[in-house]
């Protein structure tokens, strides 16, 4: 999720602004249907930290967890396993595993690294209608460039916006 300029968290890092924004009851804009799609979830460790901070028990016991980091002393707890070294490789390794889908939960840097090492093949994109100002950005370099193909969008009556797109790597 980020915000309409952007944005997938605060400039502290935190996304409490979600909680202002008017939910119709029983609406989890498709977050069920697409959890039973994926059985792996990729982030970065700024990302994982702030799930776990989150005052709720943690959401992806059900997937195997990875979370990219430079910290190399970090090896593996009860939810993640980390990658410290070699990330692209590691993670084209992960792709060509049986299963369903991986989901790259982000952050800023993790999405960028991904993007410019082509590993991925589509991005869903829920656009809250809220302006952050000052936040972390989805992507963290200003200069990438990448040409994305517009798959489908859906509008639900909350004003969030569902984009899906085809990443064209050329």
């Amino acid at each position: 999720m980020l915000t309409l300029d952007g944005k997938i968290a605060d400039a502290e890092g935190g996304v409490g602004w979600l909680d202002t924004i008017n939910h119709p009851k029983d609406e989890d804009y498709g977050y069920s249907a697409f959890i039973e799609t994926i059985d792996t979830t990729v982030m970065g460790n700024a990302t994982y930290q702030q799930v776990l901070g989150f005052d709720m028990p943690f959401p992806y016991k059900e997937q195997k967890n990875y979370v990219l980091t430079r910290n190399r002393s970090l090896k593996e707890d009860e939810y993640a396993t980390f990658i410290t070294s070699d990330h692209a490789t590691r993670l084209k390794e992960i792709k060509q595993e049986q299963g369903k889908d991986i989901w790259l939960i982000g952050g800023g840097e993790v999405n960028t690294f991904c993007l410019k090492a082509s590993l991925l093949d589509e991005m869903i994109v829920h656009v809250m209608p809220f302006i952050v100002g000052k936040g972390i950005p989805i992507f963290s370099d200003a200069e990438l460039m990448q040409h994305l193909e517009l798959t489908s969008s859906k509008v639900y009556s909350s004003g969030v916006m569902e984009l899906r797109y085809r990443v064209n790597y050329r």
